[in-house]
């Protein structure tokens, strides 16, 4: 689920972060997510998870399936996307019950964002943030369209960025539906240009009745955080957003997105990442992959908007081939114990294509 194209290959080396803020005190390695399952998934990419209630649903990229019970399980396909189900709760417990979404006839795992009709297999649809709105029961998520072009990993291109929308009230049978613009385009944010598309992340815990959506522009094969509003029960209205044009100290908010500023602190992420307030921080706490390093950062700031300060930097180890690479670092906020001070944290092995956890604990702020 690598969203940009092949520039970031080429990107300039970032510096490490600087020593300031908490340190770590622990990195541990809690293995591979969901490998076990009787869905026929052999591997995944992304992992963004979005919290509706009682349950936790986790969503994938391009997802490899093999056949669930031949003996030689072969590979039968694959889907753009996929999803699974576990327990709300703190700590790694709920991850050991979860359940795929599947096809009722065949028992693989089906996509939860279908493609429409007259697209084929070269259009991929890839979960990004999302956001619950408990009260009606129904999830939001965006998600990135994009489009093949060749057979490897960073042979593909961005077509934007679109809003889905399910009723979770039956969580099993849970299938996203495209929304439009009142223009009627699937494509909210458009791709291949010079503007931020939206969606790789959602601020859902700031104060009031606003959603922060976190965007992202890519100048001289490098990106840049950008940062969107929307009152919660406007979401699916386009012509309701509003770009962050300011500066820390002094934020204005525009409807034009050609105003749309950086977000200082908020950059060399590739395209996913999660942000979220962070009780023990006193903060919202940004993690994301460096590029496509053997690192993630987290970086704090007082205000959605920034600015982000890096705080730490923990290894993302790929170990079992030379050749691999490391991306989609992200953390999953629901997971959190002790207001924050531990968190868990994953990112994808370009090669063994599951999701690695870490528990990482945190020392005293400053």
């Amino acid at each position: 689920m690598l969203m940009g194209g092949p520039g970031r290959l080429h990107a300039p080396a970032e510096p490490p972060a600087p020593a300031s803020g908490p340190r770590v005190l622990r990195v541990e390695n809690r293995g591979l997510l969901f490998t076990d399952n009787q869905a026929g998934v052999s591997g995944v990419d992304g992992g963004y998870s979005l919290p509706l209630g009682a349950q936790t649903l986790w969503l994938f990229g391009d997802t490899f399936l093999l056949h669930p019970t031949a003996p030689e399980r072969p590979y039968v396909g694959g889907v753009s996307n996929c999803a699974l189900l576990v327990p709300r709760g703190r700590g790694t417990e709920p991850l050991r019950r979860y359940a795929f979404l599947t096809d009722a006839k065949t028992g693989l795992a089906r996509p939860v964002i279908p493609n429409a009709a007259g697209e084929g297999t070269e259009t991929r649809l890839w979960p990004a943030g999302g956001w619950y709105d408990a009260a009606h029961r129904r999830a939001y998520l965006y998600y990135s369209i994009n489009r093949t072009t060749g057979g490897g990993p960073f042979d593909f291109r961005v077509e934007g960025m679109g809003l889905a929308c399910a009723d979770v009230s039956r969580p099993a049978a849970l299938q996203f539906t495209r929304l439009k613009t009142r223009r009627g385009s699937t494509l909210w944010w458009p791709g291949g240009g010079t503007d931020p598309i939206f969606g790789a992340a959602v601020i859902t815990d700031a104060p009031g009745d606003m959603l922060y959506i976190v965007g992202v522009q890519e100048r001289g094969g490098r990106k840049f955080g950008k940062m969107a509003r929307v009152r919660k029960e406007r979401l699916a209205d386009l012509d309701a957003y509003e770009y962050f044009a300011g500066s820390p100290t002094a934020p204005r908010w525009s409807k034009r997105l050609a105003e749309a500023a950086d977000v200082e602190g908020l950059t060399a992420f590739p395209n996913e990442l999660s942000v979220a307030y962070n009780p023990y921080l006193g903060g919202y706490l940004a993690v994301h992959s460096v590029l496509i390093s053997q690192r993630a950062r987290l970086s704090l700031a007082s205000q959605p908007w920034g600015p982000y300060r890096p705080i730490a930097e923990i290894g993302t180890p790929h170990l079992a081939y030379a050749d691999a690479f490391c991306y989609a670092g992200k953390e999953h906020p629901e997971l959190a114990e002790q207001k924050g001070k531990v968190l868990y944290i994953t990112y994808v092995d370009s090669r063994r294509y599951w999701l690695s956890l870490l528990k990482v604990t945190l020392g005293p702020p400053p």
